[in-house]
């Protein structure tokens, strides 16, 4: 469990590198990188949309800055919810 919290802390730390370039430009390759992340989450989560059963639009949000790291915990959920 340790591990999977270390990667959600480092990709919330890629999301504010990237917004934060926004505000302060730095580089243009996090806005490339923003531009990449934002669009391969949001196709991510219309690919596994089926897969979302319940609170879409909480888990829209999830999967957008988690990608599909949530979507291994919605599945390793629903396992073991059934």
């Amino acid at each position: 469990m340790k591990k999977i919290n270390l990667i959600k802390y480092s990709l919330l730390f890629v999301w504010f590198i990237c917004l934060l370039n926004l505000v302060f430009p730095m580089s243009a390759f996090l806005n490339y990188l923003l531009i990449f992340l934002v669009v391969a989450h949001v196709l991510e989560f219309f690919v596994f949309f089926n897969k979302i059963k319940d609170q879409r639009i909480k888990n829209f949000f999830l999967v957008l800055i988690f990608g599909y790291l949530h979507l291994q915990q919605l599945d390793h959920n629903n396992k073991n919810n059934n």
